[in-house]
């Protein structure tokens, strides 16, 4: 399915400093037309990428326009013209919020609020286990509440906070199935984390399994150190 703003494509302007072309669906639909060349009713790639490759190195980049035209700088002479593979993207259609530029924060929230509850649980024991003598002393000396939660209770708590900052963090380095149950697949690269990863890479279609191999040592050895 062509864009609804898709323009009949044209044969590209020529440029003094730089490089020029079209990008193009070079069918004609009910059939005719010539292969290789731009006819009347054959539409433009509106918003394909085009990127120029120089010793490996993307050195240029630009979007086609609504007809397919698109240029490129002086610096792409000589260079190597590619399509990305974010072109051939399945495109997202849902809500926005699992779209590929919100969903990583839906993905945090659903994890705070997931564990939000173990961490609580922490800080509170750990709240209950504070002397209320120290405090007291600290306000008889005049401190005010913010002081006496900084310098008293904050330190106090540390050993507290350290297990449950530690513990999420593992955790996080281990999340597979909020991304995998949340981000749809078109929207699974822009929330991409270790383990999934390792899942995609050994069992999906971004089969790799040195890749997956080394992220599963990764994974087991964080989770074996403490």
């Amino acid at each position: 399915q062509m864009p609804e703003d898709a323009r009949p494509a044209r044969d590209p302007a020529a440029r003094p400093d730089g490089i020029s072309g079209t990008a193009w669906l070079d069918f004609t639909k009910g059939g005719g037309g010539r292969p290789n060349s731009v006819d009347a009713r054959e539409l433009g790639l509106k918003g394909l990428r085009i990127e120029a490759v120089k010793d490996g190195r993307v050195v240029a980049s630009t979007t086609a326009a609504a007809d397919g035209t698109f240029s490129l700088p002086a610096a792409a002479d000589g260079a190597v013209l590619r399509l990305p593979a974010s072109n051939f993207r399945e495109q997202y259609g849902g809500v926005e919020w699992l779209g590929p530029s919100l969903v990583t924060p839906a993905v945090i929230g659903s994890y705070v609020w997931m564990w939000a509850g173990f961490a609580m649980v922490l800080i509170a024991a750990g709240l209950a286990s504070v002397p209320r003598e120290l405090l007291e002393a600290a306000r008889v000396d005049g401190a005010n509440e913010w002081q006496v939660f900084r310098r008293i209770t904050v330190p106090l708590l540390a050993p507290v906070l350290a297990v449950v900052l530690v513990t999420l963090m593992i955790n996080v380095l281990k999340v597979f199935d909020l991304v995998f149950i949340i981000a749809p697949g078109s929207a699974q690269d822009d929330a991409n984390v270790l383990a999934l990863q390792l899942y995609r890479s050994s069992f999906g279609t971004d089969a790799d399994l040195g890749i997956g191999s080394a992220i599963a040592v990764l994974l087991r050895h964080r989770r074996t150190a403490p």
